[in-house]
């Protein structure tokens, strides 16, 4: 078995991906024998996206400074794969909360062309790609209707429309574009419909990310490519 397991969440505001992500974590931890729980590192958005807010909020932002956070990020993960590879076992887990593609639309200063390179790296370290998706009225119950008195929508989310109803429309559209986005990365990746209570995927995305690539993703990209729709 490949010992080093890595998996990217990825999604618009609202998808479920802080609800995913921890119930990843705690079903691995309470699942895993004593003592053998290992190297577990979870990226939340305050490291995958958070740095960058600052020159964000101040228009100063640039490719390069975007880039240079990412490298930084993906160089931290080639530290941890190279450091492993002397194990047969899993030894090294990662969960990442959104990071390239989510910067191609927030803050939206670099493309995919800018961050190709990066999908690049990260698939030839074996870290998959999961991309969670919802219907319109899900984004308004998830990521609108409960935080109507909370910073994000009263302050962050003013970029995105003057009103709900305007930041609404952006994330649908923002999902949209984060869909193209995913069917280009190279990652193996699983796309999944999240409308339901999280249980419902916990165990496919919690496989997913265990399970060893039948593929090498640099080479057979387009096999490693699956798509899941929860039925009711």
């Amino acid at each position: 078995m490949t010992p080093f397991k890595g998996l990217l969440i990825d999604g618009t505001s609202g998808v479920g991906k802080s609800s995913l992500i921890d119930a990843l974590i705690r079903h691995h931890v309470a699942t895993s024998k004593p003592r053998k729980i290992r190297s577990l590192v979870h990226l939340a958005q305050s490291h995958t996206y958070g740095p960058l807010a600052s020159l964000e909020d101040g228009d100063n932002l640039t490719v390069a400074e975007n880039l240079l956070h990412l490298d930084r990020i993906v160089s931290h993960l080639e530290w941890l794969h190279r450091s492993v590879q002397e194990h047969s076992k899993p030894w090294c887990f990662v969960i990442l909360d959104t990071l390239h593609l989510t910067h191609c639309v927030r803050p939206g200063i670099v493309r995919w062309a800018d961050v190709e390179p990066i999908d690049r790296r990260l698939a030839a370290l074996g870290c998959k790609l999961v991309s969670l998706s919802v219907s319109s009225s899900n984004l308004w119950q998830r990521g609108i209707e409960p935080r109507k008195d909370e910073q994000f929508l009263l302050e962050y989310a003013k970029k995105f429309g003057r009103t709900n109803e305007e930041i609404h429309a952006y994330f649908v559209r923002e999902q949209e574009v984060l869909s193209d986005l995913y069917s280009r990365s190279i990652m193996p990746k699983l796309t999944l419909h999240n409308d339901g209570p999280i249980e419902r995927i916990l165990g496919e995305v919690y496989r997913f990310w265990m399970e060893d690539p039948m593929h090498h993703p640099l080479t057979d990209a387009s096999s490693a490519d699956t798509f899941r729709s929860p039925q009711p």
